[in-house]
């Protein structure tokens, strides 16, 4: 007998937890069923459990995620080659459900009996960082030797180098602003030093004027010492003696509360939604249960999922923000000529099991939880209070992540279904998966394995808990295999570049 995974009593196929050939019987969340394979089919996969007309409705989470293109047997493998996407014109069938009465809170058993100690470094502004940084940014690409330069040598401070600076549209401008201003506030930088040319279209000392007030703060400019050389001189001096003053201050007891979770996910199969997102959800539910704050990206992973996060939104506000984020997204694909369903899912996702658009969001959304969502970050804005956030950023992995920290993430859960090694300069990233796939080929930049989530050997709280606590050793100093490794990819997300 096969296994098979069926998330809701109104669902019309199953997830196939083990690979499977014609004529096998299938155990259907462990009881026997009468369903027999009609073809083979690849672990992880979609297979119809009862008969499905042609243009009927396909359900999986208890969810439509498309449309039958043909008649499907039960027993038939529900894929690409028979599925239809519902989503071919979303601007103008995206779902809306914004609840007046509100959403429900988080359950109680999600408190915290014995909260777990926790140290970090007390900023200014009250946030705590669960790392020192000393970080060095680039505002212009013609600062970008002297960074990387620093970077050579003192392998301990973040050096951040810049794609652009100048020749660069407004929009870009108040895109290179939100970067830099959100990447120094984090409070994981303990001290920012900016370094420019002097002539770019945002200096140097434009940043330092804005952030000297919350943390120790300098700038360098090439153009005031004649020669590059001479700026790197005066830079390194700055570095040794911002380092000394980092290595004087020590960690002070915090909370759960002080935690700002960044959630991704990443080159996803059939096990993301099986086992990592939701996972993460139940760790990030702790957090936010807990008094702390979460914030959920990757807006482009959104789509289909909308109705899910517009009832979860605590104000229509929010709710109607949600939705202008993702009309300005679309319509910036169409001003290219293009469509945003033309781009999901990708051909990773669809060899991994994922068949639609609307099923891939659906299980990117369930990196929330169930908290109810507070508001609509911008790019590089901060949350003003604790809760869930969304935040409006791309969803290539190095940009999301670097998106969550310039809104203030101090610590990150990062799932990946076909196994990717990306890290981040800023926050520490737990890695985990629940693929077994991801295990044997990247298991080894893996923190945390949730296999035994997808192949029903482990709860999806059990799996929260053990992401939770590779929290909480992650923010009281305990390295990440993705800081271990030295992986702190980022990149700019500018939407024109130069001109």
């Amino acid at each position: 007998m096969k296994k098979a995974l069926k998330f809701d009593l109104h669902d019309n196929v199953a997830v196939a937890l083990d690979p499977m050939k014609a004529g096998d019987h299938i155990l259907i969340n462990g009881e026997e069923s009468s369903v027999v394979v009609t073809g083979d089919l690849p672990q992880g996969h979609k297979i119809a459990v009862k008969d499905i007309a042609a243009g009927e409705t396909i359900y999986k989470y208890g969810h439509p995620i498309g449309t039958a293109a043909c008649d499907i047997r039960a027993g038939d493998y529900a894929h690409v080659h028979n599925v239809k996407d519902p989503i071919s014109n979303w601007k103008e069938n995206f779902l809306y459900e914004f609840d007046p009465k509100g959403p429900a809170e988080i359950d109680d058993s999600f408190l915290l009996k014995d909260p777990p100690k926790l140290y970090g470094y007390r900023r200014r502004d009250g946030r705590v960082g669960f790392r020192n940084h000393l970080a060095v940014l680039s505002t212009a690409v013609c600062a970008n030797k002297i960074v990387s330069d620093i970077e050579y040598k003192f392998r301990d401070v973040v050096a951040i180098t810049n794609p652009s600076g100048c020749v660069i549209l407004p929009n870009e401008v108040e895109r290179v602003k939100a970067i830099l201003l959100g990447i120094a506030r984090n409070p994981n930088v303990g001290a920012v030093i900016f370094a420019g040319l002097g002539c770019e279209s945002v200096e140097a000392e434009w940043f330092y004027d804005r952030v000297k007030d919350e943390k120790p703060c300098a700038f360098v400019r090439s153009q005031n010492y004649g020669s590059t050389e001479l700026a790197y001189e005066a830079l390194e001096k700055l570095v040794v003696s911002m380092k000394a003053e980092l290595d004087k201050q020590e960690r002070e007891e915090v909370s759960v509360a002080d935690i700002c979770l960044g959630v991704k996910c990443g080159a996803s199969d059939w096990t993301t939604a099986v086992a990592s997102n939701p996972s993460i959800g139940y760790a990030s539910d702790i957090v936010v249960k807990n008094g702390g704050t979460s914030l959920l990206g990757e807006t482009v992973g959104w789509y289909g999922g909308e109705g899910v996060l517009t009832k979860l939104s605590r104000s229509r506000e929010t709710a109607d923000k949600i939705i202008d984020m993702l009309m300005v997204m679309y319509d910036r694909a169409k001003s290219m000529g293009r469509s945003i369903e033309e781009s999901n899912p990708a051909p990773g996702n669809i060899a991994g099991g994922i068949t639609t658009l609307k099923e891939k969001a659906l299980g990117n959304v369930k990196k929330g939880g169930t908290a109810p969502i507070e508001g609509a970050l911008d790019f590089g804005e901060y949350p003003r209070g604790k809760g869930l956030y969304v935040v409006d950023n791309p969803g290539l992995d190095p940009i999301s992540l670097l998106g969550l920290t310039c809104s203030g993430a101090n610590v990150l859960l990062y799932s990946t279904g076909r196994g990717t090694p990306v890290g981040n300069p800023i926050a520490p990233a737990i890695k985990l998966t629940g693929s077994p796939d991801a295990m044997k080929l990247m298991g080894a930049n893996m923190d945390a394995d949730l296999t035994g989530v997808s192949l029903g050997n482990m709860t999806i709280a059990e799996g929260g808990r053990i992401l939770f606590d590779k929290v909480v050793a992650a923010c009281n100093g305990e390295p990440t295999i993705a800081e271990q490794l030295g992986h702190r990819e980022y990149a700019f997300p500018l939407l024109m570049g130069a001109l």
